[in-house]
């Protein structure tokens, strides 16, 4: 019996962290994105900003 749970255990622990890692990374993409937009508004908006004080 006991060799039975220590096959289980040998395959599910991988098998649960690759899953756990793949869901994390679903979780993370939309937050990266809106991240990665949110930035590029930021240098839009600071490069407006620099412009405007070079002209003065």
């Amino acid at each position: 019996m006991s060799k039975a749970r220590d096959l289980i255990n040998a395959h599910l622990y991988p098998v649960l962290a690759i899953f756990s890692v793949i869901y994390f990374a679903i979780q993370i993409a939309p937050i990266a994105n809106q991240a990665r937009n949110i930035d590029h508004c930021v240098d839009e908006v600071t490069k407006e900003v620099k412009g405007s004080f070079a002209e003065k």
